[in-house]
Order: structure tokens, then sequence, then C-alpha cells
């Protein structure tokens, strides 16, 4: 019984490692946080971000890329749901609920980025198609690089004092072009990302932890005043926006394009997922110093998300036994 539960905590840790190490870091933040002194010595933002998609792009496969045009229906109607109907259904649910202040940028700025790497691994344990995953998500990724400023500047333009033209300068320097490097990388040195494998797994996990602590660390005093009910505000709104638009992919994976089992699958939580890591990495880069507490609702999202998406997949894992 004892090896059970130890066995039980272990995966727990190991599939929740990113999130237990952002909620320790802004525990850290909270009670031993950096000299502000040392805070404005020096930028550690920028290299930690660019160091998280330089290993991103060393470990994704462009293989198959060449197939785009054959999946020109499903990636249009990704593209609609990532790019414009998410970032449109968050705004109207932040009116809705009351969503304000830095809770309301968090919320925003989540919802206009694209799928992440994670969801891959739901995909996968929901028995989908690795293939269709892998497509969504590079499209998606490609697509994001010019949706997303365009749709920071749409929803939210007016009530942040940071420009798209920041936005999509950091997104260039320290997102795009890391990751173009670690493509290079993959490119010249086909090996590499086998050999780094067991370093770079870990590796950017604690990259976001460490931008969650700098970042946090700076707002300390902040976040000492934070009240619970300051969190269970976004849980509602955040919980709404993910089960809508789950169901909606749903609908066009089934309905609309009439994908089979294993690609629906793989188009449900790749598109209707979104990524702590992109959120976090460009939240710490631009909106951190004006809305340093936008970072709970990305936390309180992700949470929901992973519970929900793991509860549906426990169902379909239970339907394929039955059937």
């Amino acid at each position: 019984m004892t090896e059970r539960v130890l066995f039980a905590l272990t995966h727990m840790v190991r599939r929740n490692i990113l999130l237990l190490g952002i909620l320790c870091a802004i525990w850290l933040s909270m009670e031993h946080p950096v000299p502000a002194a040392a805070l404005g010595a020096f930028d550690v933002n920028a290299p930690l971000v660019a160091a998280i998609f330089l290993v991103e792009g060393l470990h994704m496969s462009l293989a198959g890329a060449e197939n785009f045009r054959r999946y020109f229906k499903e990636l249009g109607w990704a593209a609609l749901i990532t790019a414009v109907l998410y970032p449109a259904a968050a705004f109207l649910l932040a009116q809705a609920f009351g969503v304000e202040s830095d809770a309301r940028i968090g919320f925003l700025l989540l919802a206009c980025l694209p799928g992440s790497s994670a969801s891959m691994a739901m995909a996968a344990s929901a028995g989908g198609d690795p293939f269709t995953a892998m497509l969504l998500l590079i499209a998606m990724s490609l697509v994001g690089i010019v949706t997303i400023p365009a749709d920071l500047a749409l929803w939210m333009g007016s009530s942040t004092p940071v420009s798209g033209f920041l936005v999509m300068q950091k997104l260039l320097l320290y997102l795009v072009l890391p990751a173009l490097g670690g493509q290079a990388l993959r490119r010249f040195f086909p090996r590499l990302p086998e050999r780094v494998g067991p370093v770079t797994r870990y590796a950017p996990m604690l990259c976001i932890s460490l931008l969650v602590y700098f970042s946090c660390s700076r707002e300390a005093a902040l976040l000492h005043e934070l009240r619970l009910i300051d969190l269970m505000q976004v849980i509602a709104p955040c919980l709404t926006l993910h089960v809508s638009m789950l169901g909606l992919t749903w609908l066009v994976g089934r309905r609309a394009l009439r994908m089979a089992d294993g690609p629906a699958r793989s188009f449900l939580f790749v598109i209707s997922e979104k990524p702590m890591s992109l959120s976090v990495a460009l939240w710490s880069m631009t909106y951190a110093h004006h809305h340093p507490l936008a970072i709970f609702p990305i936390l309180v999202f992700y949470v929901g998300q992973v519970i929900f998406d793991s509860i549906v997949v426990s169902r379909m894992m239970v339907g394929d036994s039955a059937g």
C-alpha cells in the first residue's frame, strides 16, 4: 500500500513539476525576495526566456511540415479558433464576470497565445494522432508570430501601457530568434537533441520558475496583500473559457471537419489548451512591471485546464476499454 502511494505521489510530482516549481517560486519571492538592488543591476529575464526557446527550437521537429497543404481546412479552423474566437471569448467573459486590473491582463494574454507542447502529451494520453498534434502545434506557433501582437493590441491595447511594437520586438528577439537558433543547432548537429535530452527536459522548467521568482520578487509586498477572494474571482471565468472552447473545438473537429477519432482527439487538446510557459515568459518580459499580479489568472487557468482535461482523458480511456 505504501509503495502504491509513493508511486502515485512520484507520478503526480513528475507530471506537475512545472506547476509545483512556479508555486514554490511565488512562495520564495514572498518570503525571501531578491534584493531590489540586485534586481536593478541587470535584466535576468531576457537570457532566461531566450534559453527556454532555444531549447524549444532544438527539440521541435519540422518533419512533415511539407504536408501543411493537405491539412489546409483543419489548419484554417485551428487558426480561427486560436487567434480569433479564443481571445474574443475571453474578452466577452472578462466583461461578463467583471474581471479587472491585472487579472484581466493575464486572462486576455493567455487567451491570445497558441497551444503548447504540453498539449501534445495530453493528446497522446488520450490516444490522439501524434502527427496531427505535431502539425497543429507547429502551424499555430508560426501563425502566432503574426497574430499574438495583433491580438494583444486589439483586445487590451487601451488597458495597458505596454505597446504592441514592444511586444513584437520581444517576441522576435527572445522567442523567435532563439527558436530559430535551436533549429539551426538541430540541423547541423542531428544527434544533439538526443544527447542533451536529460538536461534540456528540465532546463526550461527551471528557467520559468526563476523567471517567476525574479519577477514576483519585485512585488513581494503586493503579493502579501493578495487575498484568497482575489483568486476566487478568476476561477469562474477561467474554467468557463476553457470548457466552452473545449466544447467548440470538439464540435468543429467532429462535426464540421468530420475528423477520424485519433486526429480529432489531437485537434481537441492542441487547439483548446493554452501554454503556461509561453504565457509566463511573455508576461515576465513585457507585463510584469506594470501588471505584477497578472500571473495568477495564468496559474488558475492552467490548473483548471489540467484537472478538467485529465478527467476528459480518463473518460476517453474508459470508453476505449469498454469498446
